[in-house]
């Protein structure tokens, strides 16, 4: 017995020779380990260790321990200690004595990771990507999430392992960094005596003992829970290594279940593979008021856009600090812990690394389903805010048509007695998108997978895919307030070849106050640019109920703008187009100057006759109040036409334009009209929209008077019986001070009012001709579309 014991510790001290033989206290072994703490078995891993029994030479695997010994230790007291720990275990072969001295759990740990707030800055932007572990008696048994660009991150984590009382329990914060050792960001610890059997919230104060800065604190949730174990009898049987991925992970070999523990530790945090519940159509419209990052006062700012493994980058807006994008992305959502999005902003530099602008954060899960939301988000830490138009829609099909006792509520609510409860609650619409037919086959199978989009001003809406056919049918009912009678229903039916791509297959637009009120309606499907037929067909129902006094109170205000409406671009085609329109009614105003000439002249003695005398009558009787009067007698003769002898309107010209011509001039071989013109392009298209501003004007006028929409010509007539009565009944002197004090006075009695033009608020729902032309529709027996193909 004595010589083995000899033999044991004539081993040890070689090893132990062997390990100071290999370095110095300032340099670094064979490992990367420093020496100046000795290792005393060092290696993790299973070795082999030789030793003699009663002469006898055997090997035994066993687990080693990695032991730090100070290096002024002697190796004397190392060999007296290893020796006294060998005979107090009594099996030194099977068991480490680190291994034997833990206690068993008691309790249970629970502990939700909330977020941080106030945490230190380490990167040079003056942010830091913060994330958390745990660390349990010296050994990392929990790691967080990374939250990227804040020093106010926020986890919403989850954790639990069983400890025993008398575990030392910290969490260090450290700043990722890629490439580089992260940075240490300061550490808490968690007394496991002041916890009870009750979740509650516990704010940790971050340290570090080589400073004094600030650190901020930690933000967690933690209570302890009682566990029952029974321990077994110890069996003398080789140790394995134990790997503590997360908590209430088992206990695994090295070797042989290494590939086990992956996929346990993979099923704990998640399924890798989630199907979607939800898809999210994320708007990006504009920035506001962004800080400067460039030395001309201006930034070139984009949005990166992030949700777990999906990334999207927006266009770059130059020298603006009012971006404006008008972009679309979709997001699918599969669950409440992965629907954070993360928006970053930052400044687009063309020869060094881009500039952090601001960030935010958004949780599409608690938004709101099947409804349009307009959110102006500000930026943490910085000026500036973002718009976004966000609609979250269910992948599932669904149907919610409006009972009898609704639609009995809804016309209570919307009864002209209630009139001036709500002014803004003007109505309430619901739309059956029902089937389509004839679609055009997108993909190479002959088949599509349509899905229809439908918008009404800036709410949205979209039904569920119905895959490889020609002939959906999707039977969903949207429901919308209505905020404006004149808006338009718009309907958008697509290809999807994947979540975020889609090919365009038709569109249809109906007006409001045109769709048939709780009827089944067919509709001929138009190209991108509503001029042409396309192939297919769709059917839809329509129901309305609105106030129209309410209604007509809203006509004279402002328009609700229409965020993600396209921008007008320069081309020739339109410019003359344009043009061709006010040159029409120029050409309408000098005929007519033309007429009232020939009275004057006397070449038709009976037309010039009459109208001698009317102007001698008109001039002799005429008071202000027969304007309005006059012009009531020409709308009125209009609807007699229109409505009583059934005439029908005059076909509109609206000017058709083809965008072909500019296509083939992008041709190499042929110079285009932008190249020839570029030196005057924002003239030209301030020129364009001009024309296309006072063409629209007197189309407007005419239209109101040509009751292409009744309920604003009969709007017209009480205006202009009003104005009548008015005018009779007051003095023009009286009405025209009346006029000035309330046009002076305005500003002081309201400060927050928008200044507005009545009359051109009321001119702007009447369409013009080309927006007639647009809601045109295309009769269903007019057969096949019209085949356009492109000039060569």
């Amino acid at each position: 017995m004595e010589d083995r014991e000899n033999n044991i510790v004539e081993y040890d001290r070689l090893s132990l020779q062997d390990s100071s033989d290999n370095g110095s206290p300032n340099r670094k072994g064979k490992k990367g380990k420093k020496l100046g703490i000795f290792s005393y078995r060092s290696r993790k891993t299973e070795r082999k260790k030789e030793h003699f029994v009663n002469g006898d030479f055997q090997k035994e695997e066993i687990s080693s321990t990695y032991t730090e010994v100070p290096w002024f230790v002697t190796q004397e007291s190392i060999h007296s200690t290893h020796i006294t720990q060998r005979a107090r275990t009594g099996s030194h072969l099977h068991r480490s004595p680190a291994k034997d001295d833990r206690k068993p759990p008691t309790h249970k740990l629970h502990i939700k990771l909330i977020g941080g707030e106030g945490l230190a800055a380490r990167d040079s932007n003056g942010l830091s990507d913060p994330y958390v572990k745990i660390r349990i008696n010296n050994r990392t048994v929990y790691k967080s999430k990374c939250c990227k660009l804040t020093l106010d991150p926020r986890w919403d984590e989850d954790f639990a392992i069983e400890v025993d009382m008398e575990a030392h329990v910290v969490l260090h914060v450290y700043d990722k960094d890629r490439g580089f050792t992260d940075d240490f960001m300061g550490a808490a610890e968690i007394d496991l005596a002041t916890l009870t059997q009750n979740p509650e919230e516990i704010n940790l104060h971050l340290s570090d003992e080589s400073s004094e800065e600030e650190l901020g604190y930690i933000n967690i949730h933690g209570h302890l829970t009682s566990v029952n174990h029974e321990v077994p009898a110890l069996q003398p049987q080789p140790i394995k290594e134990e790997v503590i991925t997360q908590a209430e992970t088992p206990v695994l070999s090295a070797k042989k279940d290494f590939g086990t523990m992956k996929r346990n530790q993979g099923s704990v945090r998640g399924t890798r593979h989630l199907f979607p519940v939800a898809i999210a159509t994320v708007q990006l419209v504009s920035g506001s008021n962004l800080p400067a990052r460039d030395a001309n006062g201006f930034s070139d700012p984009y949005v990166k856009l992030m949700l777990g493994k999906w990334k999207k980058k927006s266009k770059v807006c130059y020298k603006t600090l009012n971006p404006l994008w008008k972009e679309e992305f979709t997001i699918q959502l599969c669950n409440k812990e992965t629907s954070m999005l993360d928006v970053t902003v930052w400044d687009k530099d063309s020869y060094r690394k881009d500039d952090f602008i601001g960030r935010c954060d958004l949780d599409l899960w608690n938004l709101e389903r099947e409804v349009t939301h307009s959110l102006k988000l500000n930026l943490l830490d910085t000026t500036g805010s973002l718009l976004f138009l966000i609609t979250v829609h269910g992948v599932d099909a669904g149907e919610n048509t409006l009972t009898s006792y609704d639609l009995g509520n809804l016309r209570s609510r919307y009864n002209k007695m209630k009139t001036f409860e709500d002014l803004s609650d003007i109505g309430f619409a619901e739309i059956k998108i029902i089937s389509a037919s004839g679609l055009r086959a997108a993909d190479i199978n002959g088949k599509s997978d349509p899905f229809c989009v439908v918008q009404l001003c800036n709410a949205r809406a979209q039904t569920q895919t119905c895959y490889k056919t020609l002939d959906p049918v999707w039977n969903r009912v949207f429901t919308f307030p209505i905020k404006d009678v004149h808006d338009v229903f718009e309907l958008f039916i697509f290809d999807s070849d994947n979540v975020t791509d889609r090919e365009f297959l038709g569109r249809a637009s109906i007006p409001l106050l045109n769709a048939v009120n709780g009827e089944e309606h067919v509709y001929a499907l138009k190209d991108r640019k509503l001029r042409e037929r396309t192939k297919g067909n769709v059917t839809i129902q329509i129901s309305y109920i609105y106030n129209p006094i309410r209604a007509a109170i809203r006509t004279f205000t402002p328009r609700e703008e229409k965020y993600m409406e396209e921008d007008c671009k320069f081309k020739k085609a339109l410019l003359l187009n344009n043009f061709q329109r006010v040159w029409r009614l120029v050409q309408s105003i000098i005929a007519t100057a033309e007429f009232v000439n020939s009275c004057f002249t006397w070449k038709n003695p009976r037309r010039s006759g009459i109208a001698f005398l009317a102007f001698l009558v008109i001039v002799w009787n005429f008071e202000l109040y027969m304007l309005p009067i006059s012009l009531l007698m020409l709308i009125m003769k209009t609807y007699v036409d229109v409505f009583v002898r059934r005439q029908p309107l005059a076909a509109v010209e609206s000017g058709k334009y083809n965008d072909d011509d500019d296509e083939t001039e992008d041709e190499p071989n042929k110079p285009s009209l932008m190249q020839r013109i570029s030196a005057l392009q924002d003239v030209l298209t301030k020129v364009q929209n001009i024309l296309d501003y006072i063409s629209s004007f007197g189309e407007r006028v005419k239209n109101t008077f040509s009751w292409r929409v009744p309920f604003l010509s009969w709007l017209a007539v009480c205006i202009f019986c009003l104005v009548a009565l008015v005018l009779y009944l007051f003095p023009l002197r009286a009405i025209v001070l009346l006029w000035g004090i309330n046009k002076f006075t305005k500003r002081l009695r309201k400060p927050d009012f928008v200044p507005n033009n009545e009359v051109m608020d009321f001119l702007s729902r009447v369409p013009s001709h080309v927006q007639i032309d647009d809601f045109r529709e295309i009769p269903i027996e007019q057969g096949s579309p019209r085949s356009s193909k492109k000039k060569r």
